[in-house]
């Protein structure tokens, strides 16, 4: 396969991923009208027949995609390998976390929790520290994934007045979306600005 089919096949992954992640939940609400996020978490899709197979082959989808979003993004902006290594270890923790948590849902009680708290705790901690050695160089944008890190973390406020952790993973998976389809698109406008300058660079040399 060559480097441009790769390239494709991976954004499209990608994209298909965020939408994904979208389309998902709200199809499995569709599907089991009476779910409310206030007295159910988003695990219950995994238990109910109707929507088992479908929500636990998605998380593992979008696991993936969390991976190979966060991964390429890692590799091109951070040189130091202690600063990647430390990043790669926390990214793998909780992509392993996500595909367990899928692999062994609500009714597998012990393993699912533990395998749910460490993907909540080691991606939110991913995404901090992405933006806090990020800030480094690029303070604004650094900035933004130490937001989005820090709102993900106060999100776990909302088990305070909700008897559910539905809300808690709403919230925290719309703030994790936008993370992703922002690295995404920041990755692919670089991209496009490269390409038009190589391109009106060998325009003006033959004209």
């Amino acid at each position: 396969m060559s480097i441009t089919k790769a390239r494709f096949w991976r954004k499209f992954y990608l994209i298909f991923s965020l939408i994904l992640g979208i389309v998902s939940p709200l199809l499995c609400w569709y599907m089991i009208p009476d779910f409310n996020p206030i007295t159910k978490p988003l695990s219950y899709f995994g238990v109910a027949e109707i929507t088992a197979w479908y929500w636990n082959a998605s998380l593992i989808i979008i696991a993936f995609g969390i991976y190979l979003n966060a991964q390429k993004a890692t590799l091109k902006l951070f040189s130091k390998i202690r600063a990647r290594k430390a990043l790669d270890t926390l990214l793998i923790i909780s992509v392993i976390s996500l595909i367990i948590t899928a692999l062994f849902p609500m009714d597998k009680t012990i393993i699912h929790r533990v395998s749910a708290i460490g993907f909540f705790l080691a991606y939110n901690l991913f995404i901090f520290c992405f933006g806090a050695l990020k800030s480094r160089k690029y303070i604004r944008q650094g900035m933004f994934s130490m937001i989005i890190g820090s709102g993900m973390l106060l999100s776990s406020l909302l088990l305070i007045p909700f008897p559910s952790y539905g809300v808690f993973e709403i919230v925290y998976f719309l703030m994790a979306l936008i993370w992703n389809g922002k690295l995404m698109y920041s990755r692919v406008k670089k991209k496009r600005k490269i390409t038009e300058g190589r391109l009106s660079f060998i325009a003006s040399y033959f004209f």
